[in-house]
């Protein structure tokens, strides 16, 4: 089993790190469907509710640079799969690292595309990506995103 991970974390360090397509990401409700203490605990965030941010215009989709950070997938280069700041827009695209196996090897999770904001400083650097920006909402980097009461 180490020699495995060992190869498949060979692998994708010697192939380059790849960038996820939309046939990549696999949605929150797939997370969901592993994590529900966290899928529960984010449905409660704001970032579960962007859409309403912008039920104006029902009839049209959001500007691709808004969903650069107002939605999930690829844009503002491609095609965001959801208007929702969902699990994969923080962690990653997650169809080469959702699988449990992989999910529970972290080194080899995080090489297969899992962000890792194991820490303050690596989850206030990955939030920054969007919060840099002025928004209306009080930003507090520290703050956990989705709580999870054990």
């Amino acid at each position: 089993m180490r020699l495995l991970a060992f190869v498949l974390v060979a692998s994708v360090v010697l192939a380059g790190v790849a960038v996820a397509g939309k046939r990549d990401w696999i949605g929150t409700a797939k997370c969901g469907s592993c994590h529900p203490k966290q899928l529960a605990s984010w449905l409660k965030t704001p970032h579960a509710t962007t859409a309403k941010r912008f039920a104006a215009k029902p009839s049209t989709s959001p500007p691709a640079r808004c969903l650069a950070c107002h939605g999930t997938g690829d844009a503002p280069a491609g095609t965001a799969i959801a208007v929702e700041v969902g699990c994969e827009a923080c962690h990653g695209a997650g169809a080469a690292y959702a699988e449990d196996d992989i999910m529970r090897n972290v080194p080899v999770a995080r090489a297969l595309g899992l962000a890792d904001a194991s820490t303050p400083a690596l989850r206030t650097k990955l939030c920054m990506t969007c919060h840099a920006r002025q928004t209306k909402a009080t930003f507090d980097p520290l703050a956990p995103v989705h709580p999870v009461i054990k």
